[in-house]
């Protein structure tokens, strides 16, 4: 890959194409692994509002290359949350990029161990950055989510 990626903080015009990459994924990439129900709900959570509304509790950045918005992820303490990147720039290194950014993001501020709720769509992904299962959580309106963590003190 050539081109530069800058990842920056979320601001509030970030919320339209955020959820356009959010929802974009959940219909054509999660939707493999999830039931129609399952998507239906999420997709109609990520809204811009509702982007918004998390950017005020949680550390959300955006990943931006030749100034278009590629990707995102946020950190809520010590769980990454919503690493999602444009469906036509997956297998790229971006979420491997995302992932790497806040991990620092992370320890700066003290933190050692890393959480974060994966799709079954993810999990392989994010075995390949260290994380390992801890448990599964199953939920009517989320579907399943494979609980993992990392220490990423070293």
């Amino acid at each position: 890959m050539n081109e530069k990626i800058k990842i920056r903080e979320f601001t509030k015009e970030d919320s339209q194409k955020i959820s356009t990459i959010i929802r974009d994924n959940l219909a054509h990439v999660n939707s493999k692994d999830y039931p129609e129900k399952i998507i239906t709900n999420m997709y109609s959570i990520f809204t811009p509002e509702y982007l918004v509304s998390l950017s005020e509790r949680r550390k959300v950045f955006v990943a931006v290359m030749n100034n278009t918005i590629i990707g995102t992820i946020s950190l809520d303490r010590d769980t990454i949350y919503t690493l999602f990147v444009d469906k036509d720039h997956h297998h790229l290194g971006i979420g491997r990029i995302l992932i790497n950014f806040i991990e620092g993001v992370a320890r700066n501020t003290g933190i050692t161990s890393l959480k974060l709720p994966s799709s079954i769509t993810a999990q392989s992904f994010y075995e390949k950055l260290g994380y390992h299962k801890i448990d599964v959580v199953e939920s009517e309106e989320y579907g399943r989510d494979i609980i993992m963590m990392k220490n990423i003190s070293e």
